[in-house]
């Protein structure tokens, strides 16, 4: 597994001292439900699952529309913001690829001064993510998304401004060890997350 520090603004003034808000993102099947869960394990950190919320929204007899996605980042926050303010790290398992909920982590961590960062996760080789795609399928193993729209989505992904991130090469497997000495270093005293103050245009796409 490769991983490659994306965004970052060191400020040696500055300890790592606060709550960290971390945000998965992702296409399906690239690992990041899988990878969100070990880290918050071995953080002993809070994990919010947005697909689980919308879940339970639609279980309550709403049709899944626009809206219970919007709902389900919604209360998802509003987990998290609970969470932060008492001092517990949160990780949001999401897809984060449009651009304005990518903004809602990023004004949540703004409000609460609190760090943050995402981390993208990925998959270089398209064979194994394609297999991994129809081996959900077969197995019927959450969301049941065909290949021709994880390629749909991935084309429909919001370009990267400056948020703090890392990306995640899974094709070769998870590594958490890795993973989480990378947390640690882009949250260290040395090399505290930076909180960004918004997106700007023209960075490169998360590639797939």
């Amino acid at each position: 597994m490769a991983a490659r520090l994306i965004q970052h603004s060191p400020d040696p003034g500055s300890r790592h001292s606060v709550p960290m808000l971390i945000a998965m993102a992702g296409l399906r099947a690239t690992g990041k439900s899988e990878l969100a869960e070990q880290l918050a394990t071995r953080m002993k950190a809070v994990l919010v699952q947005v697909d689980a919320l919308e879940e339970a929204i639609i279980g309550a007899g709403i049709w899944r529309n626009e809206a219970t996605t919007t709902a389900a980042y919604d209360a998802a926050a509003a987990v998290a913001r609970a969470n932060l303010r008492n001092g517990l790290d949160v990780i949001v398992d999401a897809a984060n690829y449009k651009a304005e909920t990518r903004a809602l982590w990023v004004g949540l961590a703004d409000e609460l001064h609190v760090d943050h960062m995402f981390l993208v996760t990925t998959c270089s080789d398209q064979a194994e993510h394609q297999r991994r795609i129809e081996h959900h399928r077969a197995n019927g193993d959450g969301s049941q998304l065909t290949w021709e729209q994880v390629i749909e989505r991935n084309m429909k992904t919001a370009f990267w401004g400056d948020e703090p991130r890392l990306a995640i090469d899974t094709s070769k497997g998870l590594d958490v060890d890795h993973v989480m000495a990378l947390v640690a270093s882009f949250a260290s005293d040395n090399q505290p997350v930076r909180i960004s103050k918004g997106p700007r245009r023209g960075a490169r796409r998360a590639q797939a």
